[in-house]
């Protein structure tokens, strides 16, 4: 009775509507309902697949070459760093004492001369605790070990420097050298006595021994050291030529004085002469705090030394602080800020220039490169600047 019509087939329970594209046992041959067309369609895009993979292996491989020679490629020494255009106006940047030693402190350094468009660069070769930062053929220095703490590689450096363009400004500090005020005979500050080495604060505050200006043996050695950097420097830079600061210096005495026809102010601007005279051709520049360099100063200079026999007064504007006082033509320094400083101060600076016999150009020294703008306003285009270093 179920299938009275016997002439009605059942349906196919197994039918799907896919089955036309049903794969058969060999794989991608369809057994039902392929045609032509599709079989070169699939095939194509297959080929295009395997291509396209083949090219992404092939870009891969290629940045990945690429990028580890670059990775392992040595800084170019010669096409990198170049020196900005000297045109007469020195614009130098302090250089760091370890990049006198090469390595990674140098090649930082000469990034950042690039950064900051300098022509010039400031280099520290005596230090103010009287260490010598390369090594000195002077022989007083090789004796009192002036040189146990050199860079081996320093004029090496300072050779890459010059070649790159760069002109070199030779830092040294002079009277202010515990180191060989302790081991030079007959050099140092003493007390009255004559004998006893003087120190600018009690032994218990680490006080230091300084060079006696009146000392020949301490000229001597001196002048030995600013002839020997002259000879790879376009600008020698004489700082702490003076006499002592400290909490003592009312008990300092200077063997020889009694003596001499010259004034404590004359014997340091003799010494600045013959410093000169002995650079050659080789510039001098002549380092003075700017209170110094405005007023004069009766403790360290007896006076002014902004006339000297230096061809540039570097005036040093970063040891400033508001609560310092002094007289900015007539009105005090308390509460101004650098930048105020500078442009109250210039102007007064360019005048006692203009007055001077010998000296003929400032050098102002600064710590910010927004000090920069200030100076140029004001007429002014050399400068070291020394770059701010995280305590």
């Amino acid at each position: 009775m179920q299938f009275q019509n016997k002439n009605v087939k059942p349906r196919k329970r197994s039918y799907y509507r896919f089955s036309k594209n049903y794969p058969s046992r060999s794989g991608n041959i369809y057994a039902i309902g392929e045609s032509r067309t599709r079989r070169k369609k699939e095939k194509r895009n297959r080929i295009i697949f395997y291509v396209s993979l083949v090219f992404v292996f092939a870009a891969v491989f290629l940045i990945a070459s690429v990028m580890s020679k670059l990775s392992h490629r040595p800084i170019d020494s010669t096409s990198k760093g170049l020196a900005a255009q000297y045109d007469g106006q020195l614009k130098a940047l302090e250089m760091p004492e370890e990049a006198l030693g090469g390595g990674i402190a140098y090649d930082l350094f000469r990034t950042q001369l690039k950064t900051d468009k300098a022509n010039a660069v400031e280099v520290v070769l005596k230090r103010a605790d009287g260490n010598l930062n390369y090594n000195s053929d002077v022989q007083t220095a090789k004796e009192i070990g002036a040189c146990t703490q050199a860079y081996e590689n320093a004029w090496q450096t300072i050779g890459k420097l010059r070649a790159d363009g760069y002109k070199i400004i030779v830092k040294l500090y002079c009277f202010e050298d515990p180191l060989a005020a302790s081991m030079l005979k007959g050099s140092a500050v003493t007390v009255q006595d004559g004998t006893t080495v003087w120190l600018d604060d009690s032994a218990q505050n680490d006080g230091n021994p300084w060079l006696n200006p009146y000392s020949q043996a301490a000229q001597d050695y001196l002048y030995g050291i600013i002839s020997e950097c002259a000879t790879g420097a376009d600008v020698v830079m004489l700082n702490s030529v003076c006499f002592p600061t400290g909490k003592l210096t009312d008990t300092a005495f200077f063997l020889g004085e009694a003596e001499s026809v010259e004034s404590r102010n004359s014997v340091l601007h003799t010494f600045v002469a013959k410093a000169a005279e002995l650079c050659g051709d080789t510039e001098i520049a002549l380092c003075t705090d700017i209170g110094s360099a405005l007023n004069g100063n009766e403790q360290l200079y007896s006076g002014s030394i902004f006339d000297s026999g230096a061809l540039f007064n570097a005036v040093d504007f970063t040891g400033f602080e508001s609560a310092n006082e002094f007289s900015v033509g007539g009105t005090s320094s308390v509460g101004m800020d650098k930048a105020t400083l500078i442009s109250a101060s210039i102007p007064l600076l360019n005048e006692k220039t203009e007055e001077n016999y010998t000296t003929k150009g400032l050098l102002p020294i600064i710590d910010d490169e927004a000090y920069i703008k200030n100076l140029e306003e004001l007429g002014i285009n050399n400068y070291i600047l020394i770059q701010k270093t995280d305590s």
